[in-house]
This record gives C-alpha cells, sequence and structure tokens, in this order.
C-alpha cells in the first residue's frame, strides 16, 4: 500500500508591511506499520523526563498539542543523558514531525507542569 498518511501544512504571517505564506498543500506519506500510541500526557517542570513512546517498535510521525493556556514546553533529543533542546511548543501551539528511529525524546516545562497531547505513529 502507500499514502496511508495525509498531513496538511499551511502557515500565514501579516505583521506590519510583512507578508508570508507556506502551503505546499496536502502531503501524501507512506506508512509500513500498523501502530499508534497516543495520550494527555502531564510535561513535569521540576526535571527533564523522556517522552514514553508506548509499544511503538520503529518511530514516525510524532503530532503534539500544547492544552495549556500560559506554558511552553521545550523538547529535544536525549544526548549523554540529557537534553540537547531544539523545539519550544507553546501554549496552545502544535508540531508535527517524524522522529529518527531508535532517538529518545526528552522534554521539560517552563514554569508549570503542562498537558500535552501525543500521537506517535509507528514507522
Amino acid at each position: 500500500m502507500a499514502n496511508e498518511l495525509s498531513v496538511n501544512v499551511q502557515a500565514n504571517l501579516a505583521i506590519g508591511n510583512l507578508k508570508e505564506n507556506f502551503a505546499p498543500g496536502n502531503k501524501r506519506i507512506d506508512v509500513d506499520a500498523i501502530g499508534s500510541y497516543g495520550s494527555v500526557v502531564t510535561v513535569g517542570q521540576a526535571a527533564e523526563e523522556d517522552y514514553t513512546t508506548g509499544d511503538i517498535a520503529t518511530l514516525g510521525w510524532l503530532f503534539l498539542e500544547n492544552l495549556d493556556d500560559d506554558n511552553y514546553v521545550t523538547y529535544g533529543p536525549k544526548s549523554g543523558g540529557v537534553m540537547v533542546p531544539f523545539g519550544r511548543l507553546e501554549a496552545g501551539e502544535v508540531a508535527a514531525f517524524r522522529l529518527e528511529p531508535g532517538i529518545t525524546l526528552r522534554w521539560q516545562a517552563d514554569t508549570a507542569d503542562v498537558q500535552v497531547k501525543t500521537l506517535l505513529l509507528e514507522d
């Protein structure tokens, strides 16, 4: 089979005289394995935490939604036992990206615990 996953990305910016648009449209992506893991996770602010991947054997696409009204979450790969921050999920924001199989993703909330809705697809 082919094109099992459909992802639609669009961004529009209008600030002052600057107007930008990024709209590659709907992309169809091959997924070889049947598996998904999703939940609402409470990300703590006291210390970095590993993102739990359930029974997913080969990491694929990860979708995140910050359900908090005020606080953000920083995330990144685990290296040498600590997070290498590369992303921030602000209050109310979403993110979607493919994970490298075998990586351990870590995250930490900023000033208060944050609930994040997650969906991880097997690749």
